[in-house]
């Protein structure tokens, strides 16, 4: 019967503890992801959502010639054209807007 009242006691003490640790805890694991993620950006290597498969062909941006992996360019469902990011495909409209504008 002690043995139950001693582990009791144990383990409010051990509860009480982690009751009065639990803000450093939470604060503690908020700058460990803070750095994780400040590691990742600045990271030398390609980030892990894009990863570079040996032997994988890679695609020219109809607009500025950049080679770039399938999987990050942004290519046209309708035509099939490949452009490297988002602003490329823009800057590669607009002068044909211009073009119809003018007309």
């Amino acid at each position: 019967m002690k043995y139950v009242v001693v582990l009791t006691l144990l383990a409010l003490a051990a509860l009480l503890v982690y009751w009065r640790l639990r803000p450093y805890v939470r604060a503690a694991r908020r700058f460990l992801a803070i750095v994780r993620e400040a590691n990742r950006v600045n990271a030398p290597n390609p980030p892990a959502d894009l990863p570079r498969r040996q032997g994988e062909k890679l695609v020219r941006c109809a607009s500025c010639g950049t080679w770039t992996p399938p999987a990050s360019a942004v290519t046209l469902r309708a035509t099939g054209v490949s452009y490297c990011s988002h602003a490329c495909l823009e800057r590669a409209a607009d002068p044909a807007r211009a073009r119809r504008s003018a007309s």
